[in-house]
């Protein structure tokens, strides 16, 4: 299969070059085709596999919110150095392997942190995975005072007094019955032996059945544990892990073999954890700041619904090119099949995991691919009403669209590389199918549609090229409206401000304040009100959530950190009736939720800088000013309006609100480009005026390639399930604000920054 992948690659790359080298429309049409079955060759060896079966499958690895499991994130105390987190990364591992977990993703963030993913983890288990990642397992063995008893009993309840040398800890005893019960023990500071002096550990029964793990020592700690029980036999032996007395059991000859640990009633998942870890005891204590988990039920269900939306997304779309172009809706969507399939090869060749955010960036391209097909197809109804022949037509169509789709897209690529730097997890997912996304666009568009419109026309001339007409030669002076749309975007800015002001860090979500936010499905609906008075302070926010279409309705529960589950646990006490069962658990630590916020914040803040550059350059300043307005106000007010809707913003969100920079620029920048054509041109006269013709000639463009992508989107938004809802909807609100502003807010900020005269 490699050789196969090589050799296609190998004529890809030379087609390629060749393709573009040739002037001949024929040849280039032949070597289009080639070219494209290569590239297709290539795409599908990548995407599919033969399992052991034999069955063919899909190598494109789904992330945990698409196929269910847990994410953690620990973080180590005190000083670390390189060789401490590649030990706890070492440790960690052969934990997580221990209980036969398939294909964990287990790797180091930064300085003192490691990522942890378990897939396939339902909530119910994973408490257990806690346990077993936050454990240190020091592992001690030290002697009891030998009037242990009768100093505890002296006490009465209160802290024994006991000499210097000693100390008073708890003796953790199970009962039968599953009840854990502590009692006070007195031993001594000193350790006799250390954790490092063992060398396996595994479970076992004793003679009556019950769990116990079996410590097994190395030469060296067989030699001191004999000792140590020869000398004092008779006197009992505490072993301690964690500063936890697990049992102390009298010594009744020297052993100089292995060692037992009873613990009382042991269940035997109690036994294999302690077992595990005190193979792997770890150098620095570790804390989990960062938690987030999906059931494999909902994770089922949210591949079931992205999955259907993206079906219905293709076929919307595709029904509305071919109704309104026709023949040339049909190259389109060719294109548009041949884009979605390199892009999926692309993700399955680098070995990227498919998360739901991913899937959203997968719709959002199918709109984004139609964009570019719009714009040479709207260029081509302008050359054919020239008088030019259909060849000459497609030639200069492609060539004068090319400066808008290159400027368009090389923009979201730097919003999608900005976000790819600074985002984490799902939100890189995103990134990742974005900027993935544009480059099979641009093939299908400049190569597979091209290749297309030059056959129709080779075959069909003009009379292949009938379309439909929409706001064609409109006359509308735009920019004398400057004023009252002006006024508007002062409104919704004000209006999401009040919002943002009035709720406050209500607006945020435990991304980026801290805390725990919980799912749980339910049998039957309790009142709102009534879940928060029997929460109490607990809960900051109880609500209900369903997809606008159809899907189960949810409820939602947002706790400070580390009380999710408890929460959840007395919901299920006091309405046993409504049946609640925990869907999805996101645990985010206060100094966590602050990284994550600062690094939104960078993220936006380089993406305008980035494209701010980027536009003075291709264009002229004033053109520059115009754009970075534009975003900023699409930016602001998407979030306003996003926030008036009482919707909370999360760090998937900030992956939306990157995509409608992007496009907010995307969308501006075809407008700028023809009024940019208009000036080079020579065009004389006032310059509002220019510009006012060039927004008119280019209106229908604008809308028809907002329109592709608001379907595509709106289909996500309403069949996409409930768990991206709020990454659509700020899409879609990105689109139409992104809209207005290109014509109304962008063009105006040029005339009033640029020279008077063109």
């Amino acid at each position: 299969m490699i050789g196969i992948q090589f050799g296609l690659s190998l004529v890809f790359f030379v087609l390629f070059i060749g393709y573009f080298l040739t002037t001949d429309t024929r040849k280039r049409m032949r070597l289009s085709v080639v070219l494209t079955l290569a590239l297709v060759g290539l795409c599908l060896s990548s995407l599919l596999a033969k399992d052991e079966s034999g069955a063919w499958k899909i190598k494109i690895k789904p992330g945990l919110d698409l196929r269910g499991g847990t994410q953690f994130l620990l973080e180590l105390a005190g000083t670390t150095t390189q060789s401490t987190l590649d030990q706890a990364v070492e440790v960690i591992r052969k934990r997580v392997d221990s209980v036969g977990v398939a294909e964990p993703v287990i790797q180091p963030v930064g300085g003192n942190r490691i990522i942890v993913q378990i897939p396939g983890v339902s909530e119910a288990d994973k408490a257990s995975y806690r346990r077993q990642l936050e454990r240190v397992a020091k592992l001690e063995f030290t002697l009891v005072h030998e009037k242990s008893d009768e100093l505890v009993g002296a006490a009465k309840g209160k802290t024994p007094q006991v000499p210097i040398e000693y100390q008073v800890l708890k003796l953790r005893d199970r009962k039968p019955n599953g009840e854990v019960v502590e009692t006070p023990i007195v031993v001594k500071r000193r350790t006799e032996i250390s954790g490092k002096s063992v060398e396996n550990a595994f479970r076992s029964v004793d003679q009556l059945g019950r769990a116990v793990v079996i410590i097994e020592f190395n030469p060296d700690g067989r030699q001191k544990f004999g000792s140590l029980t020869e000398q004092n036999i008779g006197r009992r032996l505490a072993v301690i892990l964690d500063g936890e007395v697990y049992s102390a059991p009298v010594i009744r000859s020297a052993i100089y073999g292995s060692c037992e640990i009873s613990g009382g009633s042991m269940s035997s998942v109690e036994a294999e954890e302690l077992a595990s870890v005190l193979k792997n005891p770890l150098e620095n204590p570790v804390s989990i700041v960062d938690e987030r988990g999906v059931d494999p039920s909902l994770g089922a269900s949210s591949v079931q619904s992205g999955f259907r939306a993206g079906w219905m997304s293709l076929v919307a779309v595709s029904l509305f090119v071919l109704i309104y172009y026709r023949w040339l809706g049909l190259v389109a969507v060719g294109g548009l099949c041949i884009n979605i399939l390199v892009l999926l090869g692309l993700l399955a060749q680098f070995g990227f995991t498919l998360t739901l955010p991913g899937l959203a960036g997968l719709i959002l391209t199918i709109g984004i691919g139609v964009d570019a097909n719009v714009l040479v197809f709207e260029r081509i109804r302008e050359e054919l009403a020239h008088h030019r022949t259909g060849l000459e037509a497609v030639s200069s169509g492609f060539q004068r669209a090319f400066s808008s789709i290159l400027d368009a897209n090389v923009t979201t690529v730097i919003a999608a590389a900005i976000l790819f730097w600074q985002g984490s997890g799902p939100v890189q997912g995103f990134a990742t199918v974005l900027c993935l996304g544009i480059f099979s666009s641009l093939f299908a568009a400049l190569v597979v549609s091209r290749t297309g419109a030059e056959w129709l026309a080779d075959h069909g001339g003009k009379a292949r090229f009938h379309m439909m007409k929409f706001l064609e030669g409109t006359k509308i002076n735009f920019l004398s409206l400057r004023t009252p749309a002006f006024a508007l975007s002062g409104l919704l800015l004000l209006a999401g401000v009040a919002a943002v002001g009035i709720k406050g860090e209500k607006v945020l979500g435990v991304d980026f304040t801290g805390g725990d936010l919980v799912t749980f499905s339910f049998k039957n609906k309790v009142d709102d009100g009534k879940i928060r008075s029997a929460l109490g302070n607990m809960a900051e926010v109880v609500q209900y959530q369903r997809s606008p279409v159809g899907g189960e309705e949810v409820l939602s529960l947002r706790t400070g950190f580390g009380s999710g589950e408890i929460a959840g646990s007395k919901l299920a006490e006091i309405f046993p009736e409504a049946g609640f069962r925990q869907l999805q658990l996101d645990k985010v630590a206060g100094v966590v939720g602050a990284e994550l916020k600062q690094k939104a914040l960078t993220a936006l803040i380089l993406g305008i800088i980035a494209i701010f550059l980027y536009t003075t350059w291709r264009f002229e300043t004033s053109f520059a000013v115009g754009a970075i307005v534009a975003l900023l106000h699409d930016v602001l007010i998407s979030l306003g309006i996003f926030a008036l809707l009482g919707r909370e913003l999360s760090l998937p969100m900030v992956g939306a609100i990157l995509a409608v920079a992007g496009y907010s620029i995307n969308d501006t920048i075809v407008i700028f480009d023809r009024i940019r054509e208009y000036f080079r041109g020579g065009v004389s006269g006032d310059r509002a005026g220019v510009m006012n013709t060039a927004i008119n000639q280019t209106l229908s463009r604008t809308l028809l390639t907002s329109g592709t992508t608001f379907l595509a989107v709106l289909v996500l938004f309403l069949f996409g399930g409930r768990v991206i809802n709020d990454f659509a909807l700020i899409l879609l609100i990105g689109i139409v604000v992104g809209t207005y502003s290109s014509i109304f807010i962008a063009s105006p900020i040029v005339l009033l920054f640029g020279k008077t005269k063109s």
